[in-house]
């Protein structure tokens, strides 16, 4: 069977990529997983007045808040995918999302890899975002980066 992965950030390109997953599937038979990546934010160790203690409640803060936000993120995603009609699967992880997604493709041997082509980053590049262009430069299988 057909598998495709679609990875998905909340933003408004990456539910562009979610409707031609969608349009794409109806008209094929494929196993549809959905991936969202809560982003580690690094935290340096050099905070002034801040103690190491503090730093790791404040990291592991940001963590639960950025998994809270993917979970809900991949809920109203699989919720578009059953309200028309189809079956998907989710996949939560933790890390630098183009690095996760690669992984994540290749381990799990997808044909085809969907992804928007500008995500919720702040800045960014020219023509794609940093996540799609690294996604469609590592993984080993056909990428579609949808504007």
């Amino acid at each position: 069977m057909y598998k495709v992965l679609v990875a998905t950030d909340g933003s408004k390109s990456s539910f562009r990529a979610v409707d031609k997953t969608i349009q794409l599937v109806q008209a094929m038979k494929a196993e549809v997983t959905v991936l969202s990546v809560a982003h580690e934010v690094p935290l340096f160790q050099d905070h002034d007045g801040l103690s190491s203690e503090h730093l790791v409640m404040v990291r592991q803060n940001l963590k639960e808040g950025a998994e809270k936000a993917a979970k809900e993120i991949l809920e109203k995603t699989e919720s578009i995918f059953r309200e028309n009609g189809l079956e998907v699967s989710t996949i939560l992880k933790v890390g630098h999302p183009g690095e996760v997604i690669c992984h994540v493709a290749d381990e799990g041997g997808y044909d085809l890899v969907v992804v928007g082509n500008r995500g919720l980053g702040g800045i960014k590049e020219l023509l794609l975002g940093s996540v799609s262009n690294r996604v469609a430069h590592c993984v080993k299988s056909s990428v579609l980066i949808v504007k």
